[in-house]
């Protein structure tokens, strides 16, 4: 069921009927796992903001200093509460993940929103794009090939509302859920009330929907139209 949105962004019609059952899959699951914590029947890890940590590699440097030097802080700050949201995930389902590859998915995921790239994603998918240039930055810094690869599918994937972990594995569905997070507050109920005001505090959210809603109708095309986005005030 996963769909990785063709380059310029525009669903054919079977892939429209198949991301509108993904749409459907996805909150049907989150209800449902809703229900399930409140009978006390599925169970998440508990932490705070204080259990993760933000890896200090040379290469999550250069991603942390290329995006800050290339995006708006409003999306910067999306980015790292991506991370967190992300990682979030990993840690209330006890999922193992490379903390690294996590980090510069989240931190590199929307760079083909950033001005840099509006003459290339004003007419293709920014989250394909972005893949690809993610990818080459990693190998262009000796990051391990295969590796940089699952970096790309990460990023390519993360506008889906569902992604198979078993098939792409536990970055790509952590950063896919992490972001639509901090977009539309979806699983929200999966981390506690007290960790998403930290991190927001920390990484502020103003201005965040207007400019994402934008960034959206401009460079996702007919994307967004399907994606009928419910923004989401965390």
């Amino acid at each position: 069921m996963d769909i990785i949105i063709p380059e310029n962004g525009i669903l054919s019609k079977s892939q429209v009927s198949t991301f509108k059952r993904m749409l459907i899959r996805a909150q049907l699951q989150e209800n449902f796992n809703k229900v399930l914590k409140k009978l006390g029947i599925k169970i998440y890890r508990n932490f705070g903001i204080e259990n993760i940590r933000i890896p200090d590699s040379k290469i999550s440097k250069m991603a942390v200093e290329r995006v800050k030097d290339e995006s708006s802080e409003i999306l910067f700050n999306h980015c790292f509460r991506s991370f967190f949201w992300s990682t979030g995930f990993s840690l209330s389902e006890s999922l193992n993940v490379d903390e690294e590859l996590l980090f510069v998915s989240s931190i590199l995921h929307d760079i083909g929103l950033t001005e840099n790239h509006n003459h290339v994603c004003s007419s293709q998918c920014f989250a394909n794009y972005g893949a690809v240039n993610a990818e080459e930055f990693l190998r262009q810094n000796e990051f391990d090939n295969q590796r940089a690869k699952q970096v790309r599918n990460a990023i390519a994937l993360h506008l889906n509302p569902l992604v198979d972990k078993s098939i792409h594995g536990n970055e790509a569905y952590c950063l896919s859920k992490g972001v639509i997070m901090d977009v539309i507050g979806a699983n929200s109920f999966q981390v506690n009330k007290d960790f998403v005001q930290d991190v927001n505090r920390k990484y502020n959210r103003k201005n965040f929907i207007k400019e994402i809603m934008r960034d959206f109708m401009i460079k996702s095309i007919s994307y967004a139209n399907y994606l009928n986005i419910r923004f989401y005030k965390l």
